[in-house]
């Protein structure tokens, strides 16, 4: 490993470190309400909208008809943007830009012309130990978001197991564990962590252009593009992914699990499929008393043939949605041909 390569490493674990006491903080009022760490960001969110909610309050005070309403944030607005954001810039890719930085050789203009490592020792192609830092990188944002959609949704329930995973997976570099990718994970544990990799999965189709390798092509390849990126993360994480497990009552696509206490089950459906609505209500279901499993996950893909039973789903969850139910376990993904970046308007 060069020194580059070991600086590189430095700079990618200081900044899951500095992401991981971020994230800890502003979601402190939420699981710690009544500490200090809570309390300053209470202090922070009055001092960040008091200016505004005073301009507010005295033109309506005083009748102030031309004075414009000012937009205030609730609470769980800052909260998420706090999560999201480092002020207008994306989070993780700010946190990337300061990693690259101190590798980037500048011309006279200021413009990146070269850079001290080269592209595939950046991303760790070659080296276990940076692509394990960034896999951690990528894992804790991933994780950021989804708390950060459980605010938005107040669903502040799940909020304390996502962030003991964060916990579990930046231990390592507070010397609590030897690795983190063998981690221990209960039921719940493991469910939140598969929901956070397969969110991941569907950015991959949706923004990255794997769509291209799943447009027309029959739900086996869907399976074996699932596999092929889940399997090498389960096994960092020394999680066991067994494909078409028989259950006794037909083989689910995928279980999940890690001793006998944590297993999760995945089934996998394309949009033109016959059963997209059974595979959720009866299919998995089964599948679940079947292998004596409480959870599953529901992952549907629409590459644009869609059938009666797909868009009875759709209704099934938007009708579920205005009673106030979840479906936090289905995930569907967006496989249709996206416009290149430079068409759009």
């Amino acid at each position: 490993m060069t020194d580059e390569i070991k600086q590189l490493k430095i700079y990618i674990e200081s900044s899951v470190i500095e992401e991981r006491n971020h994230i800890f903080k502003y979601t402190s009022s939420l699981t710690h309400p009544q500490s200090s760490q809570a309390k300053a960001v209470f202090l922070e969110y009055d001092r960040a909208t008091s200016n505004d909610r005073y301009d507010n309050y005295h033109s309506n005070q005083y009748g102030n008809l031309q004075a414009k309403v000012k937009d205030i944030p609730s609470f769980y607005e800052f909260l998420t943007r706090k999560i999201r954001c480092h002020f207008n810039q994306n989070r993780k890719e700010y946190a990337r830009d300061r990693i690259l930085s101190p590798f980037n050789v500048y011309d006279e203009e200021g413009g990146i012309e070269d850079r001290l490592i080269a592209d595939y020792e950046f991303s760790g192609d070659i080296d276990h130990g940076i692509f394990s830092s960034w896999l951690l990188f990528d894992h804790l944002f991933e994780i950021g978001e989804q708390i950060a959609r459980r605010i938005e949704t107040k669903n502040f329930i799940g909020i304390q197991s996502h962030l003991n995973i964060i916990d579990d997976n930046v231990g390592f570099l507070m010397d609590r564990k030897n690795s983190y990718f063998q981690l221990k994970m209960d039921e719940d544990e493991l469910y939140i962590w598969l929901l956070v990799e397969i969110e991941s999965f569907k950015h991959q189709i949706e923004e990255k252009g794997l769509w291209k390798s799943l447009k027309n092509e029959p739900e086996k390849h869907f399976q074996n593009v699932f596999a092929a990126v889940l399997g090498r993360v389960s096994e960092l994480f020394g999680v066991d992914m067994s494909p078409e497990p028989s259950s006794g009552r037909g083989n689910v696509d995928f279980k999940f699990s890690q001793g006998n206490n944590s297993k999760v089950c995945v089934e996998l459906k394309l949009s033109s499929s016959l059963s997209a609505l059974e595979g959720y209500t009866r299919q998995l279901s089964q599948y679940l008393i079947s292998e004596k499993i409480n959870k599953g996950i529901y992952v549907v893909i629409d590459s644009g043939h869609s059938t009666n039973s797909y868009r009875k789903l759709l209704s099934f969850i938007e009708d579920g949605k205005k009673k106030g139910k979840s479906y936090f376990n289905i995930i569907l993904m967006d496989a249709n041909p996206k416009k290149s970046a430079s068409k759009l308007r």
